[in-house]
């Protein structure tokens, strides 16, 4: 065996042939790891146009939901939270199974691509104006075929994107998806509510026919042999991320509707004005999302995740207290506090299993998310009309709605603690 120095003799002594084949072999090396860095991040970035493209007619709905529900089925408020709310719990459990059958088939990319025309027929149909129960049941559906979709598009990318800051790359594409998606919606819907469900179906059939194309075979991982259940039990490390981002989204899933009914009668501010909240409030969650992540990476994700908590905390506490001037600084506050959770959650998730479950992995965080805002959602429901039959002033029943979603954020500052090393 040679020495460092007999080695470095050797070299010297070499031939020169011997040399430049040496040479050409580190060239050739240098010339790989620069190949294979630039196709992991061509894999992260087209797979982020992925997931933009297949959550955007999802996102686009949400400022129309209001006038669409009241246009459409005239007296029914409670219709406007169990618009969402069925959405979610399809969601959170048939669109778990779907991404786990897609995994075990080893058929990821079909699965995706069909799912997600699924999801633009689905909201085409509700925009048809179906009897209530009927409208209920596509939205039930839309939200099982948007989240499996997305899951197995997210799961899929392979790689570099294991690591925080590349899977904060993905979160980003979530979040910029809602940013793009409100005010298109809104815009679009500005005449006639439905026009923007017409165009958001329009554009997932769309991204389901160019997921074919765009979805490389080689991305395709083999089968795996794993239930949900199985998957759940074995990495533990699995479950930390995953309710921080459901604590994270139960804040998302209070706010949506009620943030919309507070402006409306308490505030008196045009649905266009709660827009652009909306839109600043994800534009500084995109934008936070990325830098976020690594700063993560270099100091660690458990400072990170707790001081996102405690910023997020605050914008509930204080949302329903504070004048409609200084919503907006609340908003910038929540969005960085928002990302500061989702994109070091969304790294730890990744890192947490092998590559062939992965995409299961994102759909349980994904379906435990959907659950929050499901829960989110019912909370605010339940609460409001509450507070409301009992005789109390709208401002005091949305006010509570966010000091309790604000009040469960803080659980994330324990969540966040690293889970103890067995000894």
């Amino acid at each position: 065996m040679l020495t460092g120095t007999s080695a470095k003799q050797f070299h010297l002594s070499a031939p020169s042939c011997t040399r430049t084949r040496v040479n050409s072999a580190d060239s050739l090396a240098d010339t790989t790891g620069t190949t294979a860095k630039t196709a992991g991040r061509a894999r992260v970035f087209a797979g982020a146009l992925l997931v933009l493209g297949t959550l955007m007619p999802a996102t686009m709905v949400i400022t129309v939901i209001r006038r669409f529900v009241e246009g459409t089925w005239p007296g029914h408020e409670w219709l406007m939270h169990a618009f969402m709310a069925v959405n979610l719990l399809g969601s959170c459990s048939v669109g778990l199974w779907l991404t786990s059958k897609a995994e075990q088939r080893a058929q990821r990319k079909w699965f995706a691509a069909g799912l997600a025309i699924a999801d633009g027929v689905s909201i085409i149909l509700v925009a048809l104006g179906p009897p209530m129960a009927v409208m209920l049941g596509l939205r039930f559906f839309q939200g099982a075929a948007s989240v499996a979709a997305v899951s197995l598009l997210m799961g899929s990318i392979r790689g570099r994107a294991s690591s925080p800051s590349s899977m904060g790359i993905i979160g980003a594409a979530v979040v910029v998806a809602l940013v793009v998606g409100i005010p298109v919606g809104a815009i679009v819907g500005k005449v006639d509510p439905s026009h923007t469900l017409f165009l958001g179906g329009a554009l997932g059939i769309l991204s389901g026919l160019m997921a074919v194309v765009v979805f490389p075979g080689a991305w395709e991982a083999g089968p795996s042999r794993l239930s949900i259940r199985e998957l759940w039990t074995r990495f533990a490390d699995l479950r930390r991320p995953t309710g921080i981002v459901a604590l994270e989204r139960l804040g998302v899933g209070s706010m949506t509707v009620t943030l919309s009914l507070y402006a409306h009668h308490v505030l008196q501010v045009a649905d266009s004005k709660v827009s652009h909240w909306f839109s600043v409030f994800l534009m500084v969650f995109a934008i936070a999302m990325w830098p976020i992540s690594r700063i993560s990476e270099r100091v660690g994700s458990t400072r990170v995740l707790q001081g996102g908590a405690i910023a997020y905390a605050v914008m509930f506490l204080l949302l329903g207290l504070v004048p409609a001037g200084s919503l907006m600084i609340l908003l910038v506050i929540g969005g960085i506090g928002s990302a500061a959770l989702y994109g070091p959650a969304l790294g730890l998730v990744a890192q947490s299993v092998p590559g062939d479950v992965r995409s299961s992995a994102m759909a349980v965080m994904n379906a435990a998310g959907t659950l929050g805002m499901f829960f989110g959602n019912a909370m605010a429901l339940i609460v409001s009309q509450s507070l409301l039959s009992l005789g109390l002033e709208r401002s005091t029943a949305y006010a509570a709605v966010f000091i309790i979603a604000g009040s469960l954020q803080l659980a994330s500052l324990f969540l966040s603690r690293p889970r103890p090393v067995a000894r």
